[in-house]
């Protein structure tokens, strides 16, 4: 009886030893500036940067790559004189100088913004930005989907307007 508890007992130590040296340590940046509400500069010892928020496209994103004279264009120009504050949404949530947890995944990033909240799941909920068009990450496909429709119900950002609707080309055109 003794022998089996004790096996049981090293079982259970041994199982922690391997868990704690697989354990992932997370990769921490300091934020060096903020560009755009999806684009940040980040340094990790001497080398910096550029982080593109994940799986979405960002308002100044969209607006960016829309056609010169296109209705997408001017109807994000409209939207940006009336909400001037949204260009400004990730300086007001994210600090220079702090240090965040940030994730790699297709050459862009994941901004732990908020504990385990996401950047990209804040710039959804807010509606300043969209899902990429074919995003198929089962790790984030519900939450970021929650976060879209959350917005899309509330009709916060743009979803408030009829941008969606003279965007959408623009957003799947690519």
């Amino acid at each position: 009886m003794l022998k089996s508890y004790m096996n049981k007992l090293l079982s259970i130590i041994l199982l922690g030893y391997f868990a704690f040296i697989n354990a992932k340590e997370p990769t921490l940046a300091i934020l060096q500036n903020v560009n755009s509400a999806s684009i940040q500069k980040f340094t990790i010892a001497n080398s910096s940067f550029y982080c593109d928020a994940y799986a979405v496209i960002g308002v100044d994103k969209l607006a960016m790559n829309s056609s010169v004279d296109s209705t997408c264009k001017k109807s994000l120009g409209g939207f940006y004189k009336r909400n001037p504050q949204t260009k400004y949404y990730s300086q007001e949530l994210l600090k220079v100088l702090q240090t965040y947890h940030v994730e790699f995944k297709e050459e862009k990033c994941i901004v732990f913004a908020q504990g385990e909240i996401t950047l990209s799941e804040l710039l959804l909920k807010e509606g300043l930005a969209v899902l990429e068009p074919n995003f198929k990450d089962d790790e984030y496909k519900a939450i970021f989907r929650n976060a879209q429709i959350s917005a899309k119900m509330n009709r916060k950002g743009l979803w408030g307007e009829s941008i969606m609707r003279d965007c959408i080309a623009e957003i799947y055109k690519k």
